[in-house]
């Protein structure tokens, strides 16, 4: 055998075994930087997840009831003046649940507050909280403080239904998200009595779904009262 054909197996699994090496650390580096940019999202999207968030049972009870929750649908947006007055319906009653032990409980002016009813027509798409008003008029800028939603209805369809979170905020189209970023998007399932905090001023939206209902309240901690557009203009928020 010549020599040659004795040392280049030997320099092929060196090589072999190097390239596997580099291969190996270069891995450990995408897994490193993932691994940053995931914990990077969490504080940035600042969101949390309660199960079983309300205890009292009877309270619970109340809100086992669908009509109470398609009234909710129907109104306009709500303000609850917690500094200023206790709550004075079930809705409000769980904003202050929400978010008394909470910073924002003394930082917030008060809270914003409705409902959703998601069906296989009607969708929520990418978007983030803002006063609507203070921009069409004004073109300013004014998200929340922070934002809530809750699940207290035993909801049944087909489909995700999910609130899908994105650490990007309202300088960034939100259509990109939903192909070349999606491993960034942050799913959660809308579960029965789950409570869920995140920031409101990042892009976020709820996954279609084909059959059933999907019910929601939403309460925003605000910075300041929103206004609301009517056919006559701006107004506060009632």
């Amino acid at each position: 055998m010549a020599r040659s054909d004795f040392i280049a197996p030997i320099v092929l699994a060196i090589f072999a075994y190097f390239a596997a090496m580099v291969a190996k650390g270069f891995q450990s580096l995408v897994n490193e930087s993932s691994l940053v940019k995931k914990s990077k999202r969490q504080v940035n999207l600042k969101h949390s997840v309660t199960d079983n968030f309300i205890k009292d049972l009877d309270f619970l009870q109340k809100l086992q009831d669908a009509k109470l929750w398609e009234e909710c649908d129907k109104e306009e947006t709500r303000w609850f003046d917690h500094k200023n007055s206790e709550p004075q319906n079930i809705w409000e009653e769980i904003s202050k649940q929400i978010w008394k032990d909470r910073p924002e409980f003394e930082t917030a002016v008060g809270f914003e507050y409705w409902c959703n009813i998601v069906t296989e027509t009607r969708e929520i798409t990418w978007h983030i909280d803002k006063d609507e008003a203070e921009l069409i008029q004004n073109d300013v800028l004014i998200t929340p403080l922070m934002g809530s939603v809750y699940y207290g209805f035993p909801h049944h369809f087909e489909g995700a239904g999910e609130l899908q979170l994105v650490d990007a905020d309202a300088t960034e189209t939100p259509l990109v998200f939903d192909t070349t970023r999606r491993d960034e998007v942050v799913a959660i399932k809308p579960i029965f009595n789950r409570m869920i905090l995140f920031n409101a001023s990042k892009w976020h939206k709820v996954t279609p779904i084909t059959s059933g209902k999907r019910y929601t309240l939403a309460v925003n901690a605000n910075s300041h009262k929103p206004k609301v557009m009517t056919k006559y203009g701006a107004t506060d928020l009632k």
